[in-house]
């Protein structure tokens, strides 16, 4: 009876042990919160749709962001890392679970006469009266190691924590290229609109200078203004050399976001006229910390670091191990099932440890060292999404009007320029003033081209900042594994 309630008590005790968890408490950092944006007060307070892209009204865009869903190396990366955290976590559970083993073994000896002391398995005499004994076994193993104090659990709970982070790391990858693919066609698209009218100013400038030869050849004029107008022809043909060499650069790193090589890539669109630019968007910065998989990736890492110091703190202390054994062995494989031939071991064994050099403590300071880090890199994603989303909220409303001044100052110098031109036809106004009037067009046309493009621009980040759409779902499409 004493011995009986020795074992329950024990037994109580271990349960109650067992279900120690060094795991600390987790608090999730604090960061002030803005309840409205500063830069829009008019901007439609919804998200943005997933498929944001879709609002610009290109169906090129479209088609070359579906391609790099299903062929973009980063994407295909991001995937490979949720394979390899799923792997880990089911590395990492195993340890919750017994394990289970099984072997088998045949052996065969050869034994003189005259040394023979025992023969229970012999099957064989030898041509010169030698034993030969034939052994046959089998056995299945089994092993537990009971979890104290929680670390293989805290292990397992770091490692799932981590996958769910890789999942979320897949979705920032996949909104970062959505938007990168966006703003490099739109730039290349602007970068077409500049050639094209870089050639049209050629055009103007090699006009003008036709008409100062011409003068020339009468004497109205002398070499230095031809010589002049030669420099600013030359100068435009430089210009639209470099635009040219960008346009093939953009060409090529478009392509690359798409998976595919430069080479024979082709993109049809032309203009940035033809793209449509959507109504902006801003939703609630209380919500943009569960819409953004930056964030929440950042918020996942944390949590994992504070299971990681639970499982830190558990290996110093003692863990106890359970092994079963059953076997079998006999001289034949027909007698190894007989009753006579089984055989059975159960054991317990309690390792603590004692002195290790100040390892494990080391180890559960660095898990502590490394949350703090995590703690300030939660908080540094949080103040970023803010700011990332005021700077596109404030470039939408100031990259309009730069646009509009643009325009205004192309239309000017454009009047002015024909004016200029007329008089300087009429010989009321010399050389240096048809000179000045043709290059603050040609300036005034490439600044509104470039303002063009930074309106679309500020809306691609804007959706970028805005979590591109995203609902806190990772289910969304992956890349085809090879």
């Amino acid at each position: 009876m004493l011995r009986s309630t020795r074992l329950t008590a024990a037994a109580v005790l271990l349960l109650s042990v067992s279900a120690c968890s060094m795991v600390p408490d987790y608090f999730k950092p604090t960061v002030e919160t803005p309840k409205a944006w500063d830069s829009r007060q008019d901007a439609l307070n919804v998200w943005p749709d997933s498929n944001w892209w879709t609002g610009f009204g290109s169906a090129e865009l479209n088609r070359l962001i579906a391609e790099a869903q299903a062929n973009n190396t980063d994407l295909r990366v991001a995937v490979a890392r949720i394979r390899q955290s799923e792997a880990q976590a089911k590395i990492a559970g195993a340890d919750l679970y017994p394990t289970l083993g099984a072997n088998a073994g045949a052996s065969r000896t050869r034994q003189g006469r005259q040394s023979l002391t025992s023969s229970s398995t012999t099957t064989t005499t030898g041509s010169r009266g030698d034993i030969i004994r034939n052994s046959f076994s089998g056995d299945l193993t089994a092993g537990y190691q009971i979890d104290l104090f929680g670390g293989n659990d805290a292990a397992a709970e770091a490692a799932l924590t981590r996958l769910e982070s890789s999942r979320y790391n897949r979705e920032t990858v996949a909104i970062t290229l959505y938007s990168d693919i966006a703003s490099t066609y739109f730039q290349l698209l602007s970068l077409r609109d500049r050639i094209r009218l870089a050639n049209e100013t050629l055009g103007v400038a090699q006009g003008i200078l036709n008409l100062l030869e011409t003068q020339r050849t009468n004497g109205a004029i002398t070499d230095y203004e031809v010589a002049q107008q030669r420099s600013n022809v030359a100068t435009q043909r430089a210009t639209l050399a470099g635009l040219e060499q960008n346009e093939r650069t953009t060409l090529d790193a478009l392509a690359v976001l798409l998976g595919r090589p430069p080479q024979g890539f082709v993109v049809q669109g032309n203009t940035l006229a033809a793209i449509t630019l959507p109504p902006v968007t801003a939703g609630l910065p209380s919500e943009l910390l569960l819409r953004r998989p930056d964030i929440r990736k950042a918020e996942a890492d944390l949590r994992a670091a504070n299971f990681d110091i639970g499982a830190a703190r558990a290996a110093r202390f003692p863990s106890l191990d359970l092994t079963g054994r059953i076997g079998t062995q006999a001289g034949s494989t027909g007698a190894l099932f007989d009753p006579g031939t089984m055989v059975y071991s159960i054991a317990a064994s309690l390792t603590a440890p004692i002195f290790q050099g100040g390892r494990l403590e080391g180890g559960e300071q660095l898990s502590r060292a490394q949350k703090l880090e995590l703690d300030e890199t939660y908080r540094a994603s949080i103040l970023s999404a803010f700011r990332d989303t005021e700077d596109a909220l404030g470039a939408t409303v100031n990259t309009g009007r730069q646009y509009g001044f643009a325009t205004e100052a192309f239309n000017q110098a454009n009047d002015a320029y024909r004016i200029v031109e007329a008089r300087y036809r009429a010989g009321t106004v010399g050389f240096l003033d048809l000179l000045d009037a043709q290059r603050s067009v040609f300036s005034a046309n490439d600044t509104m081209v470039q303002a063009a493009l930074g309106r679309y621009s500020a809306n691609v980040s804007l959706y970028r900042a805005l979590g591109g759409g995203w609902d806190g779902s990772t289910l969304g499409p992956q890349t085809p594994a090879d």
